[in-house]
């Protein structure tokens, strides 16, 4: 088989020939790899800096997409998607032709649904239904600002946001990423400037903010949030601090909720649900794949922030 290995921290991961992971045990399954995702996951780990740091050489990769081979004959044939259980993270990862994983870290998946999206789905669909339902309680009537918009997680915010009845405004760093907003999106800000925060400002402000990309979106639009409002962090692509003004904070009474998807259980029929909706068009993903010789690129894609939505290698 073919696995892409981490040799050392910070640097891309090297394509080499792999022995096999071998036959599966008792409650493992063989999958045979259809696509990988690339998420920023993956690359924080492999600075070495995450709180998960494996030995050295690694096959990163949290998730993907195959067919099972081998293993709980229940499975058998059927295509999964391979994410969970310290795969990628404690156990070699999906960035691999094969992969021998526990039965608890998959889960069935469509046979239409194109292998790059299947691969790539649960991380932005699973935060955005948490980050809008359990974790930001929006409701119907709520005025609702999403960060990074163009992005896989900020896109599905932004729809979910809008399905639960919300008024959603979009918030992007360039014109170019505007065009990749959903257009469940009510208004669209580009930038962090004065005209993005009076726009986020006008009717009242906001009741929630959503923001999937860190650094200065906080301190930027907290003074645009509404008295007893609430903060989702989710990512922190532009930046891995927070740094707030408190006074600010605490006369607004703002509640701040960082997520934390690792540990959050998504229920089975969340998941499905979300699939089904998207796989019939009623939510959307923008993926871009790469072969899987083509994973440099694909990080680099990823890491530069230059490809809106998700991105995978397919196998």
């Amino acid at each position: 088989m073919f696995a892409a290995r981490l040799h050392r921290w910070n640097e891309v991961p090297v394509l080499e020939e792999a022995a096999s992971p071998g036959s599966a045990q008792a409650g493992e399954v063989s999958v045979e790899m259809e696509a990988a995702a690339v998420t920023h996951l993956d690359l924080t780990l492999t600075t070495g800096t995450f709180a998960y740091r494996p030995e050295l050489p690694f096959i990163p990769g949290t998730a993907g997409v195959g067919r099972v081979t081998g293993g709980e004959a229940g499975l058998v044939g059927r295509r999964v998607l391979v994410r969970g259980a310290g795969i990628g993270l404690e156990r070699p990862g999906t960035w691999a032709t094969q992969v021998t994983v526990p039965v608890a870290g998959v889960r069935t998946v469509p046979e239409r649904i194109d292998a790059a999206l299947a691969a790539t789905c649960y991380s932005p669909m699973t935060t955005g239904w948490a980050a809008v339902d359990p974790v930001g309680r929006i409701d119907r009537g709520d005025r609702v600002l999403v960060t990074g918009a163009s992005g896989g997680v900020g896109s599905m915010a932004v729809q979910l946001a809008a399905r639960a009845g919300a008024t959603v405004l979009a918030a992007v760093r360039t014109p170019a990423k505007a065009a990749a907003v959903p257009e469940a999106a009510h208004g669209v800000l580009v930038g962090q400037g004065p005209d993005a925060l009076a726009a986020a400002a006008a009717e009242g402000g906001v009741d929630v903010l959503l923001d999937t990309v860190g650094g200065a979106a906080v301190q930027t639009f907290l003074p645009a949030m509404r008295p007893g409002g609430r903060v989702v962090l989710i990512g922190y692509t532009a930046g891995r601090t927070l740094s707030v003004d408190l006074p600010t904070l605490m006369a607004q009474d703002i509640t701040l909720l960082p997520m934390n998807m690792v540990r959050r259980q998504v229920p089975d029929d969340v998941f499905h649900e979300l699939l089904q909706d998207l796989g019939d068009g009623r939510l959307e993903l923008h993926t871009i794949s790469y072969p899987f010789t083509g994973l440099a690129e694909a990080i680099t894609a990823r890491t530069t922030g230059s490809a809106s939505g998700t991105v995978a290698v397919t196998m």
